[in-house]
């Protein structure tokens, strides 16, 4: 039986009801639910545990490729999703399909027999009971929100690997950087290595370092165990046992060399003997981040554009991945006029991230399409006018998309601000 993605939907919604709000930060439902389901996530070997306020998804698929460029099998459980919520759930080389994922969450709604659970926590568990039954060598688990009561922080991991944190999702994780490094932290088990990326703030890396000390978990630290960077138009990673040159990536953001380094120095923690061999097949340099710095170079939004204008897509919502958003626009050798097209959900600070900028030309405001959480175009416009750059709402991505065509028929097009709205436009394209 053929089963259609608003089928699908369907189910995801009735997941939706079983629970007042979509985010309650709590492990006790989700551990309850997994005790009923003879615990899953105890069947799953090398687990490799990610989290992280920006690169966590990049860093994933880093690893991800490196592993299977050693011939090994990996599952990847990430959030959230673009396009199509299978997209969550990678099985092998494989997303899931409509008919095992239809079944499997049927399977685990009967079993939670209508209790009390958010969204992430009872699809969290669809996936450890999947993972468990598709065996695996390693399986890469993507923090959703925070870490120490992350769904998926139910299991004893590999190795913990901690990205670049930044200020985000205060309303849940805390007004300061300390607060939210605790809870990202909070991934760290006693005794399991924990492999550390840039990070931005001293203050956040201090908190890491200590809450390892703590649990006697060893620590793989950026800039003082391991190291990468460019030279001579090579990247060149180190650490105390392995000095690599690769060939630099093809995708933008000089910020993925720092996702890509901590990919590396993860996995040399756990196949340390390979890692050299399969760099060497240069996987990393076919690897695709949809939404992540994206050079949109086809379909329906770029036809409605100029032949001389480019359009760009990514889904960053705050001031750290701004910020690098932004190093990446000016580094690029073509220099044309930047013009936003912006939607954020509410619970982010425009102002702060497009203070990041440089250089804007303008900006369209948008209501991010189906998503209940969005800023109103208008409201985004109002939040930014004293920002100094000309900024206007406007009905839609379409009409946005035309009213540049027309005004600024050779700038450089950038939509950004949320996943959600990358998401639409990938979706829609």
């Amino acid at each position: 039986m053929t089963i259609t993605d608003l089928q699908i939907e369907e189910q995801l919604n009735q997941l939706l009801e079983l629970h007042p709000k979509r985010i309650d930060l709590s492990l006790d439902r989700i551990q309850s639910l997994l005790t009923k389901l003879e615990n899953p996530q105890n069947k799953i070997k090398n687990i490799i545990h990610i989290a992280g306020t920006n690169g966590k998804f990049s860093t994933l698929k880093f690893i991800q490729v490196i592993l299977q460029a050693m011939n090994k099998v990996t599952n990847a459980y990430i959030s959230p999703h673009l396009v199509r919520f299978n997209e969550r759930f990678e099985l092998g080389t494989n997303t899931i399909s409509n008919e095992d994922l239809s079944l499997l969450l049927n399977e685990v709604k009967d079993v939670n027999n209508d209790k009390p659970i958010t969204f992430f926590e009872i699809t969290s568990a669809c996936f450890f009971l999947a993972a468990a039954r598709n065996i695996a060598d390693y399986t890469l688990l993507e923090v959703g929100l925070g870490g120490r009561l992350d769904s998926s922080n139910v299991m004893l991991p590999r190795i913990s690997v901690i990205s670049s944190i930044s200020n985000d999702h205060n309303d849940f994780l805390g007004d300061t950087i300390e607060k939210i490094a605790f809870e990202k932290a909070g991934i760290i088990k006693p005794n399991v290595p924990v492999i550390i990326g840039r990070q931005p703030f001293s203050d956040a890396l201090e908190v890491l370092v200590e809450q390892a000390s703590q649990l006697d978990a060893p620590t793989f630290i950026y800039k003082k165990n391991w190291n990468i960077e460019l030279k001579n138009n090579k990247i060149c990673y180190s650490d105390n046992n392995n000095e690599i040159l690769l060939e630099p990536l093809k995708i933008h953001g000089d910020f993925q060399i720092y996702n890509l380094g901590l990919a590396i120095a993860s996995i040399t923690q756990i196949e340390a003997a390979k890692v050299d061999t399969a760099l060497k097949k240069n996987s990393h340099l076919d690897l695709i981040l949809p939404g992540r710095v994206q050079h949109i170079k086809d379909g329906k939004y770029l036809d409605m554009l100029s032949v001389d204008n480019e359009l760009f897509l990514d889904g960053s919502h705050n001031t750290d991945a701004a910020f690098q958003l932004n190093k990446t626009l000016q580094n690029l050798t073509d220099k044309k006029d930047l013009i936003i097209i912006l939607g954020m959900i509410n619970t982010k600070d425009p102002e702060s991230y497009i203070e990041q900028f440089d250089n804007i030309k303008e900006i369209k405001t948008i209501t991010i399409p189906n998503e209940e959480s969005t800023i109103p175009a208008g409201t985004l416009s109002t939040k930014l006018k004293d920002t100094g750059i000309n900024v206007s709402p406007a009905d839609s991505l379409d009409t946005a998309i035309e009213s540049i065509r027309k005004e600024h028929p050779t700038a450089r097009v950038l939509i950004c601000g949320s996943l959600y709205l990358a998401g639409q436009v990938l979706k829609n394209n």
